[in-house]
């Protein structure tokens, strides 16, 4: 047992001599004041002082050790770092963000690695259970692309072009590449179809600065769905929409 003192908002326990204050406002403040409660002390020592905890996901690249996280041995930051180390120390699990997360490091622009996660959470876009994630695109009536016309975007087409012809200046708004959106762009744009795209954080390349951020380029992506048009086997879309809608992505 480890002497403490609930105090106001605070709650103060002292493990090994060393006193620790844990405001109300705190991620961990309920998980340690339940412990405390349960008689589980070890727990608590294990939440106030997390323990290092190697996450041996794909190649082992990641660790998290309190609130740090580290690839390949160097610390990270950012909001994907916020999400996992948060949502690790809350008890979810996180395999779909570190999957995300080893594809991410693949895309070679430092640009993209930085912008993308931040991308997705301002514009609730979901994450797939393998580390891919989900956005929109509109099309022709006969699900080729409002561009030029050339390119089938129908359900089940995997659509791709050479990384090296999308552009990848996003203060160049309207240029080459694969352009995917989130559902706010919509009415900003034409075409006769919504179709849900499927893109790997690696094949991002640009996120253009008009609209508030609201779209990208990429240089592959799997067409998945159809808004308003339900496939022969709706688990296919809907239950990893719904389950990653829900716990990976945050208002």
């Amino acid at each position: 047992m480890f002497p403490f003192l609930i105090q106001g908002s605070n709650v103060v326990v002292v493990i090994d001599n060393t006193p620790h204050t844990i405001s109300k406002t705190h991620i961990t403040y309920q998980k340690v004041v339940d412990a405390i409660k349960a008689g589980d002390w070890e727990a608590v020592r294990d939440t106030i002082n997390p323990k290092k905890v190697v996450l041996n996901y794909g190649a082992g690249n990641i660790e998290v050790q309190g609130e740090k996280l580290f690839w390949k041995g160097t610390e990270m930051h950012g909001s994907i770092v916020d999400r996992m180390v948060q949502m690790l120390q809350d008890g979810f699990p996180i395999e779909p963000l570190v999957k995300f997360m080893e594809n991410m490091m693949e895309n070679p622009s430092f640009r993209a690695v930085n912008e993308l996660y931040g991308f997705l959470e301002k514009n609730r876009l979901p994450i797939t259970p393998d580390g891919h994630f989900l956005a929109y695109k509109r099309v022709r009536i006969d699900y080729t692309d409002c561009h030029s016309g050339k390119m089938d975007n129908s359900v089940g087409k995997i659509v791709e072009m050479e990384r090296n012809q999308v552009n990848d200046d996003k203060n160049q708004t309207c240029s080459a590449g694969l352009h995917f959106c989130s559902e706010s762009y919509l009415s900003h744009f034409g075409g006769e179809r919504t179709v849900i795209v499927k893109i790997n954080p690696r094949d991002v390349v640009s996120i253009p600065t008009d609209y508030d951020n609201s779209k990208g380029r990429a240089c592959r992506y799997e067409v998945i769905g159809e808004v308003g048009v339900m496939p022969e086997d709706e688990t296919e879309f809907t239950a990893p929409v719904q389950a990653n809608a829900n716990s990976w992505i945050e208002p």
